[in-house]
């Protein structure tokens, strides 16, 4: 018995360090870094509550940095198994398309919406449902933080939703649209400008 839980040990030690290397790996890449760096501290500055978007192993060391000056970060995501990385106590698993009815208690003053659109939400009227949705649980003046991928997409600023509620924004000292020399990541900054209701 001690042999076989010795074996078992030994495996689970290397599936875990296999797991934080790709999540080491992520949080290399210059979009990643730039959120941490960045984006993560300039909302932390800001306050308020804060909703993260999908959940990985990668994100979840994010939620606590957003926190360190008085943040509430909440978090969801559609897969019911990515609940283990999300917010204790304060994640909720939902559609990001009917993201609205899933906090329909709750305004938020950010939203951190990064890897969602063209990963799960591809089609256009996938992406409209989704904008309209997220439009509609931010305070009015709440910024979105739209990471994206431009081989997955068509540029969400010219989604007819994205036009109707948000203007440009700023988080930070970056500019309303990031992009990177070496990946095909994109981040662009909104601000809720027209509630949905």
């Amino acid at each position: 018995m001690t042999d076989l839980l010795s074996a078992l040990s030994v495996r689970f030690e290397g599936l875990f360090q296999r797991r934080k290397r790709g999540a080491d790996r992520i949080r290399d890449l210059p979009d990643r870094r730039l959120l941490a760096t960045a984006y993560i501290p300039a909302l932390a500055a800001r306050g308020g509550l804060i909703l993260w978007v999908g959940c990985r192993a990668y994100t979840a060391e994010d939620y606590p940095a957003l926190e360190q000056w008085g943040a509430e970060v909440w978090t969801t995501d559609i897969d019911p198994k990515a609940a283990r990385w999300g917010r204790a106590g304060r994640h909720q698993t939902g559609d990001l398309c009917q993201i609205d009815q899933v906090f329909d208690d709750l305004r938020f003053d950010a939203i951190v919406c990064n890897g969602v659109l063209g990963f799960g939400v591809d089609s256009p009227a996938s992406q409209e449902q989704a904008m309209t949705a997220m439009a509609g649980i931010l305070k009015p003046g709440g910024l979105l933080l739209l990471g994206w991928n431009n081989d997955k997409i068509d540029d969400p600023l010219k989604l007819s939703a994205t036009g109707r509620f948000f203007t440009t924004g700023h988080i930070g000292s970056q500019p309303p649209r990031v992009r990177f020399d070496d990946v095909t990541h994109v981040y662009d900054t909104l601000e809720l400008a027209r509630p949905v209701h």
